[in-house]
């Protein structure tokens, strides 16, 4: 017994011993130790705080069904700290033909011609001569926009080359242009004769919507005026990239009507009203548009005013 108390005694003085030891250590390095107060990045150089940024963009749509949008713009932005910026972006937009557009154009019927519109599919088709004018363009887009930029650092090649950057999201509105085949029903649409013939025309007016603008992105900087930015970006917005006729509700179909083998009559299409949808309506209007992510990616070539930054004690 006497040895299991003075072995409990030892044991307590030497847990209260450690407890009032590490106390004490604690309160010196708290009130007396060389890192007291001091920030946790000496010399740190903010490449955007109170800095404008402006610069050319160049850019390329991505997922394009009918029409490639290369992009090309400019960006200015100004850093109000070193993790908060306000700035605007424009862009004009060059347009070339995807591959699937440019197999409707060029797609014949089994007697070798162009292809033309049929009842079955018109106004939707207007003919391979001019499928490619029926189909919508992106022509340009304006957005203001906040950056938000929760990481920094830097970046090494081969433990020699050093390089500073940063990541950011960005949000932002504004208004996006674009090109769309002209709202058109019946008649209006122009004669279905003419472009079974092989002729007619399509012609496209300019539209402008309010958009809002989202994404992610990267700077690198070079040095302490030149960097290189690196963005991908979505648009969303409601179009008629096709030019073809989509509203209505299901409900008629077209039947294909055999005729009898001694015939000499051609295969002839007929329209059956099954139920009492409208599809399609006969009609080019905004209902038929249908929403797009318009995605794109972004580089860009950033130089900071003033040259220098600031930099931390």
């Amino acid at each position: 017994m006497t040895r299991f108390t003075l072995a409990f005694v030892f044991a307590l003085g030497a847990l209260l011993g450690t407890t009032g030891t590490s106390t004490v250590c604690a309160q010196e390095i708290l009130l007396e130790g060389p890192l007291a107060g001091a920030p946790a990045v000496r010399q740190k150089i903010q490449y955007r705080k109170l800095r404008f940024s402006v610069g050319p963009q160049f850019g390329y749509t991505l997922l394009n069904d009918y029409m490639h949008s290369f992009l090309l713009g400019a960006k200015a932005e100004f850093n109000i700290t070193d993790w908060l910026g306000v700035g605007v972006v424009g862009f004009f937009a060059f347009n070339a033909p995807t591959h699937l557009t440019k197999h409707i154009s060029d797609s014949n019927n089994l007697a070798g011609d162009s292809t033309v519109p049929s009842d079955s599919n018109w106004p939707s088709y207007t003919g391979s001569h001019n499928f490619e004018n029926q189909v919508a363009r992106l022509k340009s887009m304006i957005i203001g926009q906040v950056a938000l930029v929760p990481l920094r650092g830097k970046l090494a090649a081969f433990e020699k080359l050093f390089v500073a950057v940063d990541g950011y999201l960005f949000l932002g509105g504004g208004v996006v242009m674009f090109q769309e085949r002209t709202h058109c029903s019946g008649n209006g649409c122009g004669d279905i004769e003419d472009f079974q013939a092989g002729g007619g025309t399509v012609t496209r007016e300019l539209i402008t919507k309010g958009v809002v603008s989202f994404g992610i992105g990267f700077t690198v900087y070079f040095n302490k005026f030149i960097g290189m930015n690196f963005e991908y970006r979505l648009a969303p917005f409601k179009w008629n990239a096709a030019g073809t006729d989509e509203a209505g509700q299901a409900g008629t179909q077209w039947v294909l009507h055999e005729n009898p083998p001694d015939s000499d009559e051609p295969i002839i299409w007929d329209t059956t009203a099954e139920g009492s949808g409208d599809y399609p309506d006969g009609r080019i209007t905004k209902k038929d548009q249908t929403w797009n992510a318009n995605q794109s990616i972004i580089i860009g070539v950033v130089f900071n005013l003033p040259k220098n930054p600031k930099i931390t004690e």
